[in-house]
Order: structure tokens, then C-alpha cells, then sequence
């Protein structure tokens, strides 16, 4: 078996007698499959190197709007108010506001990719909260994806007067309805931003890591 050095010299001596573009016919006729893979390691490493010194690798604050046009992303009035308001300090976490998620639970959404997003966004542990429309944040809170609201105290204490409830396909988990949404009638996103101007429902996942900044959110459309 040939050494590396040995290797190379041999590739040496066969492209001494080769014009310029001999040998880089060559050299891609039997080498691109390296050329291609080391190109991609070295691109990967580049991109992993800009994530790592550049973003933020903590999460404030993560929540789907689905169905409407709205800016209220990054940039937008709202998305900058809750940030200053809520004293997030962008350099050491993001706030994710996702508009762009179209599915209708309550209808038929197998298949549909935004659904397959979203349900992965809340099993995966990533998603605080959800806005929709009612019947979709029921059919979701069917499912159990969403926050028994009577198990947070500071949430029960504060919107009890504006849940909304649905009963769970699993017996199991309980046969009575359940709260797991807050009709958000009365917000700018319903009124001021024209986000949701039939009116609009926040489902909290279940498997929120931040219900303390779901508490700041709702203070935040409420004020």
C-alpha cells in the first residue's frame, strides 16, 4: 500500500507532461468525489463556527401565529414591543415569533408540512405558545398538547375568566373539559394588528421549558 507521500509524487510525475486544463480534467475525473466531500466538511465547519461565535444559543421567548398575514414577526412593531417591554437582551438569547405557519387542525391537516412543523415544534419542547383560531387550538388541545391551564397558578389567577376548554380524546388523562386555551378578544391582535380579526385563541404547550415568559406574553397583549 502506497504511502501519502509516495502517493503524491506518483500524481505528480503523471501530470508533469499535462497542460493547465489536462490537468484539471484530471484531476475532477478522479478526484471530484473528494473534492466535493471535503468542500462540503469545510462549508459545514464554516457555518457551525459562524452559529457558534454569532447567534445566540439560549431561546427567551418561542411562539407560532398560524393562519394570518400579519407582520408580527422580527422587525415588526409588535415583535419589537414585546422584546423591550418583556427587557430581552438579544445578544444572549432570540425571540422567535413564526407567522408563517398555515394548517387547520380542526379540519384535515394530515400530510399538510406546516401541521407536521408545528407538531413537532410542540412535541419537541421548542414552542411556548400557539395563536389560532378556536377550534384549531381545541383540536390541537384534544390531543393533550396543551397546557392544563389549572395546573399554573399565576395563569389561573390571571385569565380564568378567559379560558377555553376542550375535552380530551384520552379518557385517561380526564373525562371532564379541560382549559387549554385564553380567548385573546380584546388584544391588539385582534383589534390594532387585524391579526386575527374574528378573534383568536393561545394554546401554551404543554411541554413549555418557559412558563414564566408565557405570563410576561399574556401581559404583554394584555396591557
Amino acid at each position: 500500500m502506497r504511502t501519502l507521500p509516495e502517493w503524491y509524487r506518483d500524481e505528480r510525475e503523471k501530470l508533469r507532461g499535462y497542460g493547465p486544463r489536462d490537468r484539471l480534467k484530471y484531476i475532477w475525473q478522479y478526484y471530484r468525489l473528494w473534492i466535493i466531500g471535503i468542500g462540503f466538511v469545510l462549508c459545514f465547519a464554516a457555518y457551525a463556527m459562524w452559529n457558534y461565535f454569532t447567534v445566540p444559543g439560549d431561546i427567551h421567548f418561542y411562539a407560532i401565529f398560524s393562519n394570518t398575514y400579519a407582520r408580527l414577526g422580527q422587525g415588526s412593531d409588535f415583535y419589537n414591543g414585546f422584546v423591550e417591554a418583556a427587557g430581552y437582551d438579544l445578544s444572549t438569547g432570540v425571540v422567535e415569533i413564526d407567522c408563517a405557519n398555515y394548517c387547520k387542525p380542526s379540519g384535515h391537516a394530515t400530510g399538510n408540512t406546516y401541521y407536521e412543523k408545528l407538531i413537532s415544534m410542540l412535541d419537541g419542547k421548542v414552542d411556548d405558545i400557539w395563536v389560532a383560531e378556536a377550534e384549531d387550538v381545541i383540536a390541537i388541545g384534544e390531543t393533550g398538547r396543551l397546557m392544563d391551564l389549572n395546573t399554573n397558578d399565576a395563569l389561573k389567577e390571571k385569565y380564568s375568566a378567559r379560558f377555553v376548554y376542550c375535552t380530551p380524546l384520552d379518557e385517561n388523562y380526564s373525562d371532564q373539559p379541560v382549559p387549554i386555551g385564553i380567548d385573546l378578544s380584546g388584544t391588539a391582535l385582534v383589534g390594532e394588528y387585524s391579526a386575527y380579526p374574528g378573534g383568536a385563541v393561545l394554546g401554551v404547550n404543554a411541554y413549555t421549558q418557559r412558563p414564566d415568559q408565557v405570563v410576561v406574553f399574556l401581559d404583554y397583549l394584555f396591557q
